[in-house]
């Protein structure tokens, strides 16, 4: 999906160079590029504001100076960015005129040569939305699909062609919270949801009845009768049916027009990792620390805000000593993972190691306990799953700063306070923290060296 993802500071200079004052006004913004299943994803890195007297309303429409285009394009070429160009219309919805086509006819060709191998977008912002569509070397073009603003909420401001699309009444109940046009955004959010098993199919469950409609779902595992006392996605009769396909069909059940990718493999996977670049909120329901380092460089180095889920329970012999979790948020700037001491790198090394590996790695008695499957019980699952549900809804509604830290401790002991069971815990940012130092690198972090063959 073609995405352009901004940082909120840029999204606030652009709109009021182009809205302080009346008329047509005019930028160039300088972006970092990846590309997600074939579709370019444009991550803003800095924005060049082109002064009024530099535009010219002539008789066939507005024309730049020259020596500012190829200052937009030298900028480019120095930083090794790709070039988005930005200009407003006065009413919504944004689209191109006829004249803005006829200039696109001639200048996204002039940009795609000037920046050999590169891709260039071109968006028309109106009101609080955007319309963008992209140009590729090859000849390739599309409509942007996706246009956020990350920061201490999450903003869907892309305007495409269902923007007054009909809420249907089985949201009436949420709508006072919601409301249409925040309904609709929840539709247009694209999630990348790793892990569908006990908490994954959780959360598939509850976003779905929330409105979300949009998923890149990673999971390589099948139903099995030891997980239907947590998979709310399956019965008796899906057993060996893949939790990707079980999640589907959940969120099919509910929206007729949803859009899931389903990719069962490992998030290591050459299919998973592509996807998932593309995606608005990555959404972490994985069981090992390996996965979550992978999950965590990614959302740093793309600018991806991440929710990441962990349960555990420690019980033996009928006597439960432990059982709780957390909900962390990683958003852009912040603390990562890593700054949480929510990493275990021994754990992460056993599971991103080869089989033959791990295998050694039991056998020599260097790994105690990795390979024993946990203790899981749907009630706790759930818990969790609200909680992280409850502050994605807020992220994406802006109906409060999200908690970047939430402890549940089903037994109410640990850092919660007495009578109390789920609290937050204040975290901050570690300034030698060796993965916050891939924080937007995009494709320079080489993600891809986590890939594992396809068998």
């Amino acid at each position: 999906m073609a995405t352009i993802r901004l940082r909120h500071s840029h999204h606030v200079a652009i709109m009021e160079h182009l809205f302080t004052t009346p008329g047509e006004h005019f930028a160039f913004i300088l972006a970092d590029w990846t590309f997600s299943m074939g579709e370019p994803v444009f991550l803003v890195r800095d924005v060049l504001l082109i002064p009024d007297d530099h535009a010219v309303c002539g008789r066939s429409g507005w024309e730049l100076d020259p020596a500012i285009v190829i200052d937009a394009i030298n900028s480019a070429a120095r930083g090794k960015y790709a070039l988005i160009e930005a200009h407003n219309h006065a009413v919504g919805p944004p689209r191109f005129s006829s004249i803005d086509r006829a200039g696109l006819r001639e200048f996204a060709p002039y940009v795609l040569d000037s920046l050999p191998g590169r891709p260039y977008a071109a968006t028309v912002w109106a009101g609080s939305s955007i319309h963008g569509e992209w140009f590729l070397p090859d000849g390739r073009a599309g409509v942007v699909s996706s246009v956020t603003v990350v920061g201490s909420n999450l903003r869907q401001v892309v305007s495409r062609d269902d923007d007054h699309a009909v809420v249907t009444e089985r949201f009436d109940r949420q709508l006072p919270w919601f409301t249409d046009d925040g309904q609709r955004t929840l539709g247009r959010i694209r999630l990348g949801l790793i892990g569908a098993g006990g908490t994954g199919s959780v959360m598939t469950q509850s976003l779905a009845y929330l409105g979300f409609k949009d998923y890149v779902i990673v999971d390589d595992d099948s139903a099995t009768l030891t997980n239907l006392n947590r998979l709310v996605t399956a019965t008796l009769t899906d057993i060996g049916t893949s939790k990707v396909i079980l999640a589907r069909r959940l969120v099919r059940s509910l929206h007729h027009d949803a859009r899931v990718v389903t990719i069962e493999r490992d998030v290591r996977s050459k299919e998973a990792l592509d996807a998932l670049k593309g995606v608005d909120l990555l959404v972490g329901c994985v069981d090992n620390d390996g996965a979550r380092l992978i999950l965590n460089e990614l959302a740093l180095a793309y600018d991806i805000p991440y929710i990441d889920l962990a349960v555990g329970i420690d019980a033996r012999d009928g006597v439960l000593s432990d059982a709780g979790g957390r909900v962390v948020f990683v958003l852009p700037g912040g603390p990562c993972l890593h700054c949480m001491g929510e990493i275990d790198q021994r754990e992460a090394y056993f599971f991103l190691a080869t089989d033959e590996d791990r295998r050694i790695q039991i056998e020599r008695g260097y790994v105690e306990g990795m390979d024993v499957k946990a203790p899981a019980v749907v009630s706790l699952n759930s818990a969790l799953a609200s909680i992280a549900c409850n502050e994605i809804a807020m992220y994406v509604t802006n109906g409060r700063v999200v908690n970047l830290y939430t402890e549940l401790d089903l037994l109410g002991r640990g850092r919660s306070m007495k009578g109390q069971w789920v609290t937050p815990r204040y975290v901050q940012k570690f300034d030698g923290c060796v993965q916050c130092s891939t924080a937007g690198l995009a494709d320079k972090t080489n993600i891809e060296r986590y890939a594992i063959v396809r068998s």
